[in-house]
Formats: C-alpha cells, sequence, structure tokens
C-alpha cells in the first residue's frame, strides 16, 4: 500500500474488493519527517470532535489498515499504509488535565486542555511515478498545512479475523521492506497494553531489507538508523524486556550485507539479531514452533506483508508449518 510501480494497477481499482469506510474524514498535513533518505513520515491532525458534522461518527481505524488519501489537485486517491495507532487518533489530555483527573475530578478535555492533537501518520516512499506520492514528496513549504481527505480501508487487521484472540499465544510478524508499515501500527498497538484486550504472550519480528545510502564512515548504530522503522521497533523489545509483558524478538535479515563485511564487526546490538541472509525456512519454523518446539502452532498466527514474490513464497512456507488449519492462521498482504 506504500510504495507503487509507475506502471502498476490504480490503488482504488486493485482494492476495490477490500472492505473500506463509507465516509471520507477532512485532514490537515501537519508534520513532516524524513525517516530515511527514500521514505518520509507525515502527520494529518483530525480536526476537534466538536467541530464534525454530529451525524459523523469519530475517525477509527484498526491497526494494519491503509487510506485513500484523496488530493484535490488529483484525479484519483493515492493508497498508503497507516503506521500510527488508534490511541494516536484520540485526544491526548494535557498533564493537568490527567492529574486532576487522578485527584477524583475527571474532566472532560476541552480544546484549550487537549494535548498532543489526535493524527494519523503515513510512512510514503519516493515514488516519482505515483501523483500521490509526489505531491506529498513535494518541497515540505507548499504542502504543509494542506488539507486532503481521507478513507480507511483494509483487511489485513489485528486483531485477527475468524481466530479467537484469547486463543492467540504466539505471533509472528514476517516483513520485506517497506512491508513493515502495517506491522509498525499492529507491533506499536500491542506494545500500548491497551485495556480489556487479551494479548499474546510472544512475538517474533522477522524483517528483511536491505542495507541503507549512508556514507562510508557511518557507525552501525547510525546505519540501523536509517533502516525504516527500526529505531522504533529496537524501542518496543526494549519497553517489553523492561515491562516483562511479552517476549520480543526482533531479526534483521540484511541481503546485502555482505558488501559491508567490516559493519558490525564490533559486535551485534544486543536487542536484536542480524543476519546476512534472507529468510529461511528455518527461521520461520524457529518463530513458528521454537526451537525445540515449545510453541503450540495452533496458537500462532502470522502476518506477512512485503513484494508479491517474497510474500507469496513466505505464505506458503507457513501454512505448511503450521499444519492442520494453518491458512486460516496467516495473513497477508503484498505492496506493489
Amino acid at each position: 500500500m506504500s510504495s507503487q510501480r509507475e506502471d502498476s494497477i490504480p490503488h482504488e481499482l486493485r482494492t476495490a474488493a477490500e472492505p473500506r469506510q463509507n465516509r471520507l474524514y477532512p485532514v490537515r498535513l501537519s508534520h513532516i519527517e524524513q525517516a530515511n533518505p527514500s521514505v518520509r513520515l507525515l502527520q494529518f491532525a483530525l480536526p476537534p470532535q466538536e467541530n464534525n458534522d454530529n451525524n459523523q461518527q469519530p475517525f477509527s481505524f484498526f491497526p494494519g489498515q491503509w487510506l485513500d488519501v484523496h488530493i484535490p489537485s488529483i484525479a484519483q486517491a493515492g493508497g498508503f499504509t497507516i503506521t500510527s495507532t488508534p490511541a494516536d487518533a484520540q485526544v491526548l489530555p494535557s498533564p493537568e488535565a490527567s492529574i486532576d483527573s487522578l485527584a477524583g475530578e475527571a474532566l472532560e478535555p476541552s480544546s484549550e486542555s487537549q494535548g498532543r492533537p489526535p493524527y494519523v501518520e503515513l510512512a510514503v516512499q519516493n515514488s516519482p511515478g505515483n501523483p500521490s506520492a509526489a505531491w506529498l514528496w513535494r518541497p515540505k513549504e507548499e504542502i504543509l498545512g494542506k488539507e486532503l481527505n481521507i478513507r480507511v480501508g483494509g483487511s489485513f487487521v489485528w486483531p485477527p479475523t475468524g481466530v479467537s484472540i484469547k486463543d492467540v499465544k504466539n505471533v509472528v510478524f514476517v516483513a520485506g521492506g517497506v512491508g513493515i508499515n502495517p506491522l509498525i501500527s499492529i507491533l506499536s498497538h500491542l506494545n500500548n497494553n491497551e485495556p480489556h484486550t487479551p494479548n499474546p504472550t510472544t512475538i517474533h519480528i522477522l524483517y528483511s531489507s536491505r542495507l541503507p545510502q549512508t556514507q562510508e564512515t557511518a557507525s552501525a548504530d547510525a546505519v540501523l538508523d536509517q533502516i525504516l522503522f527500526i529505531p522504533r521497533l529496537r524501542q518496543i523489545v526494549r519497553s517489553q524486556e523492561s515491562s516483562h509483558r511479552l517476549r520480543i524478538s526482533l531479526d534483521l535479515f540484511l541481503t546485502d550485507l555482505a558488501s559491508s563485511p567490516d559493519l558490525f564487526s564490533s559486535g551485534s546490538p544486543t536487542d536484536l539479531k542480524i543476519y546476512p541472509v534472507r529468510i529461511s525456512d528455518h527461521h520461520l519454523r524457529s518463530a513458528v514452533v521454537g526451537t525445540d518446539g515449545e510453541f503450540d502452532s495452533r496458537g500462532t498466527v502470522c502476518y506477512v506483508c512485503g513484494p508479491p514474490g517474497m510474500t507469496d513464497s513466505i505464505v506458503e512456507k507457513l501454512v505448511e508449518i503450521l499444519g492442520d488449519g494453518g491458512k486460516q492462521r496467516v495473513f497477508f498482504e503484498k505492496w506493489w
């Protein structure tokens, strides 16, 4: 959803069979950040609820979904995956309001007392052949503050459909390139520990990427920080190591690491494992059933997002590893 070939089928046509909400929401492009040389993070501020039409439901989505992005000057909507969480789209009370609430004076947050305004975030790859992406990559001063309309869609979501969430103990996330986008939304949501929501106990992240284009003198940490969402993933891992609520492993597969053999000569980071190879059957099996078979595959669900060829191959292997009923516990989305 976050990358489109120049000759690809338009997003709305390609996703015509996917579920999507009926309503459009007005948003304002409020923040632009460079994740790395080829990907921008863009935040769209949501209007205060009191300014919405009384008949319009508050903006909401499931982790993993995407947006139809309607830019006034472009005829066809662009499709981009949401990389923030549903909690980010809610009003965050100011610290003063939280203190009052703790003192027994639960206050409704007013426009004056609101802390961080609600927003939705996208990670957009530089794609000159995609009109919507090209517009979102225009100089910041040309587009900041501009108003657009968005619509939520997609079925690649958490919690998994057709599976009892109470029975899910182990989750395997497999990403290729910008296929990490929907998965970072899901992982960040799980890291938030939403109340009254059953969560798994073990999470395995298998992320296949390439080395970013950085200066040859860049440190290993500086190189890792340029890989899309690695800083955010590492923060999630460290957070859970501290809280002991979830057991999370992060495996990064750098398929061109052989071109920089000395990059991690001083040792790999302790919060992730780095492999100079592609994701293999062995890696998938270890994530699904454990190195010693400690995981019950019946309590495992898998999410896969990446290039079509990689996605098809990984999904086929996972279904085989999961065994009986495995097809119903592997969820995937392809980006083009």
